[in-house]
């Protein structure tokens, strides 16, 4: 269980609003939070927040986990005052109707509801059809474009209105965890090495834009050109009902974060993380990436003369919704498995495939 300040960090990072493109106020989460024990603190041109502990030696070890959530971006006002949307990420569509969201315009929260054409008015089929963004308005509770435009702007960003609460003590819910935890999982790490003596440089990478065109992983990567780049990130479950686990394997919620293995993975730093796993029994998972692993390790392990990339997997329950689910005890899990691997890196570390 996170102590009360990491619990804090997680809970704020996740409220902050950061639809990708957008993720100034959840970097200025991270940045808050880092300032007190990282050696440097760095926001570029595209927004990437690189924090880092200086090491010893001549290894650079970067942990990265993404920052930008789903989102829209308010894209037209009709004349009764509804507005349309473009997304900013993948939705799942047909989730969206009835939704209460906030629109973020000037600095202020404006609540907005996802209305649709009621099922009832719908004639001449006996099936639903699939809905698209476009089939989708936005209620704000006004009724003419002059009273809207009074209150939102073409280009407002917007995300799911959500609390973050705990299910149970182990459990918690919320929007955005996709991908704070991988954030928060990179800046806990840094927080335990604080008092610490490394031979490996740690950098600490809040990265942009994962969601939709994966520009900060390679930005950042570019900068720092580590040796060794853990991505960490969520990953589907396979513990609710109607999953084939013939597809997606056999992952659960509070059994340990997953290791992926796949063609653009490292199997050096595959092995030293069952490790460190086994003599510190941590719990993990076994997750198959046969090509692209759809996180940012796609953008980093090829870059410049390449990383030895590893996917640390966060379970994660109802994923891209506002009501996402994870394990807090999975969360622990890898901070420890990230600062012992860290920890136990030397220049003698063999990086050969």
């Amino acid at each position: 269980m996170p102590n009360a300040k990491n619990l804090t960090f997680l809970k704020d990072l996740v409220s902050a609003p950061s639809p990708s493109g957008f993720e100034g106020p959840a970097q200025k989460v991270v940045r808050d939070y880092l300032k007190p024990v990282a050696d440097k603190i760095t926001i570029d041109r595209n927004g990437n927040l690189i924090a880092l502990k200086k090491g010893s030696g001549k290894l650079k070890v970067m942990v990265v986990g993404h920052a930008d959530e789903i989102g829209l971006i308010v894209n037209h006002i009709d004349e009764q005052g509804y507005i349309y949307v473009k997304s900013l990420g993948g939705f799942d569509v047909n989730l969206l109707p009835g939704l209460r969201l906030d629109i973020h315009h000037q600095g202020k929260v404006v609540r907005g509801i996802i209305g649709k054409k009621p099922i009832h008015m719908m004639r001449g089929s006996d099936e639903s059809p699939k809905l698209k963004m476009e089939d989708l308005w936005i209620d704000i509770g006004v009724s003419s474009k002059e009273e809207a435009l009074k209150k939102v702007a073409i280009g407002d960003v917007i995300t799911y209105h959500s609390e973050f609460e705990q299910l149970s003590d182990d459990l918690i819910v919320s929007k955005a965890t996709d991908n704070k935890v991988g954030v928060y999982v990179a800046a806990v790490v840094m927080q335990e090495l604080a008092k610490k003596q490394i031979t490996a440089s740690y950098y600490a990478v809040s990265s942009v834009g994962e969601e939709t065109t994966m520009r900060g992983a390679r930005t950042s990567a570019w900068q720092i050109e580590p040796d060794i780049a853990l991505v960490v990130d969520v990953t589907f479950t396979s513990d609710i009902p109607g999953t084939d686990k013939r597809v997606i394997g056999d992952i659960s919620l509070g059994k340990g974060p997953t290791l992926s293995i796949g063609a653009a993975l490292h199997p050096a730093v595959h092995k030293r993380l069952l490790e460190i796993a086994k003599k510190h029994k941590l719990p993990i998972q076994m997750e198959i990436a046969p090509g692209r692993t759809g996180t940012d390790a796609d953008a980093i392990h090829d870059l410049k003369s390449g990383a030895a990339t590893a996917v640390i997997g966060i379970p994660n329950r109802y994923m891209h919704s506002p009501n996402e689910v994870i394990s807090l005890k999975d969360l622990d899990t890898t901070v420890k498995l990230i600062t012992e691997f860290v920890l136990s890196l030397d220049d003698k570390f063999k990086l050969e495939r």
